[in-house]
């Protein structure tokens, strides 16, 4: 393989924030700060919290719950096979699928790209520190559900809130997930 198209390859790391090109030296893998982490995940519950709105307020907004319980299946299947990678991957999944009920491309960009530092920080610190328990999204994304089951958003506001409450105490407390 020539240069250039490995050149390009390391411009675009660089420019979506995975890797820092140092002259002469080399590039280095760019750790995700704890404030990003935070940053990324506020976002992702502000889009949750105004899904919740649309749906509460506007007929043509409705969840795809068959959708929603396959990927949660998912999701409690490989925390079953202790598949940290594919557990979050499907976490992060059940949540795009929630926000895609918005019909809201820029939102699903933006879930997109956090979604990949995410998974990259996640998978890193679960490799970095095997003995610490992850946490895990599984039961939030089942209250969830179940919320949405029996349409009660007041119910699911208040899950999305609780996830955000424990993701932001996990991340603060150990840098980490």
């Amino acid at each position: 393989m020539s240069r250039t198209p490995i050149s390009n390859a390391i411009a675009r790391l660089e420019l979506e924030g995975f890797v820092v090109a140092l002259k002469n030296r080399g590039v280095m893998v760019k750790e995700i700060s704890t404030k990003e982490i935070i940053d990324m995940f506020e976002v992702i519950f502000a889009h949750q919290m105004y899904v919740l709105e649309s749906v509460e307020h506007f007929e043509h907004y409705t969840f795809n719950l068959n959708e929603l319980k396959s990927i949660l299946d998912r999701q409690l299947n490989e925390k079953e096979q202790e598949n940290y990678f594919k557990y979050v991957n499907f976490s992060l999944s059940f949540i795009r699928s929630f926000i895609a009920t918005a019909k809201n491309n820029v939102m699903l960009q933006i879930m997109d790209d956090h979604r990949d530092k995410i998974v990259m920080s996640a998978v890193a610190n679960y490799k970095l520190y095997p003995q610490q328990r992850y946490f895990s999204g599984a039961h939030y994304n089942r209250a969830i559900y179940e919320a949405l089951l029996e349409e009660n958003f007041e119910q699911a506001r208040q899950r999305i809130y609780e996830f955000r409450q424990k993701t932001r105490e996990r991340v603060m407390m150990s840098g980490s997930f």
